[in-house]
């Protein structure tokens, strides 16, 4: 508090508190925060250049790899509630552009049928983030990029460009040996030309990566700056469309999201600092539209509850119940649904996550859902498995 009242009087330095059994460790002009006990860390203060009022922030003691020192200096100051609010008014934005894509690809009873880059699309859609450094869905999106050493293009529009988020998702893929780049644009200083980015997207990339986070904000960015339509212009040569979360999501016509919920921002750590438990629970998971590589609703994190205290699974059924004509396919945490042309494949990274198909019974009305098998070496094709009935899903 004495620190916080110093900045207060002289708001030209911002502060760093390191906690008793903490440490800040600085290389060049990186740093990472190391815990001691496992609850010590460091913190971030700063005056707010709007309001004068200090704020504060503490630092993850998780990271594994250190963060330039101006990105931590900003810790503290996170999207406002003003930003999640103008989000609300995105909801029913029509996201879709590659419906076309949907169609092409249909008229093709396999993806055997075609060879090379000319099958497209190409995609890896997991249920975190952190499940597409799991060896068996790894090496899916390296046997799909048809390289051994791919090159990556990482896209963190949904988690606000975080440097940490960079480091975690791309960590395999650069301890390999690939060539790795990003693409930093969810603010408008960061945004290259688009000439530049045609040549990162498009012409570069041999697996194209999205970050997990808030997939709203992500499409919002990609749609002003046409980078939704390189995406898809890159997907059409070939190039392997893959992320987790957010990151997976983006990639289906539709997908379930928490968007919204009030910590869903650039420095989420202010946000779990300053608002209470009731606060930070009062939310709900919605349905938006998304690119439409896939035509059916994704509900990643298929296994696992919300801060809200609510099911993702039993809320995704739910919305089935309310808008009967969108089939929806449920993506455990460390599983992925991986498309090659018209077909898909269920991929466990762990021998027990999987993909669930979740389907509103059109004689009953009820909704019913079944895993899919993760035993099988060749793809379905995608009508066929959207189609199943529970008994054949089984069987």
């Amino acid at each position: 508090e004495d620190a916080k009242q110093i900045l207060h009087d002289d708001p030209s330095t911002p502060a760093i508190g390191v906690d008793e059994n903490a440490a800040l460790v600085v290389v060049g002009n990186e740093a990472l925060a190391v815990s001691g006990d496992g609850k010590a860390t460091c913190h971030i203060v700063v005056p707010d250049e709007e309001t004068g009022e200090v704020i504060s922030a503490p630092l993850p003691t998780s990271w594994q790899e250190p963060v330039p020192l101006d990105e931590i200096l900003e810790f503290p100051i996170p999207a406002t509630g003003e930003h999640l609010e103008a989000l609300k008014e995105y909801v029913d934005t029509d996201f879709v552009i590659a419906d076309d894509i949907i169609s092409e690809v249909s008229h093709h009873s396999s993806h055997s049928e075609l060879s090379g880059n000319e099958v497209f699309p190409k995609i890896v859609a997991a249920g975190k983030p952190g499940a597409l450094q799991l060896q068996p869905i790894f090496d899916k999106v390296i046997e799909l990029s048809g390289s051994e050493l791919p090159k990556l293009l990482y896209i963190g529009t949904a988690s606000f460009d975080r440097t940490d988020k960079f480091n975690n998702c791309t960590k395999r893929f650069r301890d390999i040996g690939c060539e790795v780049r990003r693409l930093d644009v969810s603010e408008n200083e960061s945004v290259p030309s688009l000439e530049d980015m045609r040549e990162m997207v498009v012409d570069w990339a041999e697996v194209i990566m999205c970050s997990g986070g808030n997939t709203l904000h992500a499409l919002i960015r990609w749609k002003e700056i046409g980078l939704d339509l390189l995406m898809k212009e890159a997907s059409m040569k070939g190039t392997v469309l893959c992320g987790g979360s957010a990151g997976a999501g983006c990639w289906f016509s539709s997908l379930h999201t928490d968007s919204l919920r009030p910590d869903n921002t650039k420095n989420k750590e202010h946000v779990l600092d300053e608002l209470t438990e009731e606060e930070l629970s009062d939310w709900n998971f919605t349905k938006i539209s998304a690119l439409g590589f896939i035509d059916a609703m994704c509900v990643p994190h298929f296994d696992t509850t919300g801060t809200n205290g609510h099911s993702r699974a039993e809320d995704a059924k739910q919305i089935l119940q309310n808008d009967p004509s969108t089939t929806a396919i449920g993506v455990d945490e460390n599983a992925a649904l991986v498309v090659i042309g018209n077909e898909v494949l269920a991929v466990s990274g762990d021998g027990e996550a999987t993909c669930h198909i979740v389907v509103p019974d059109e004689e009953t009305g009820e909704i019913i859902s079944a895993s899919l098998p993760t035993t099988l070496t060749e793809p379905l094709p995608i009508k066929n498995v959207l189609d199943l009935s529970i008994p054949a899903i089984n069987n």
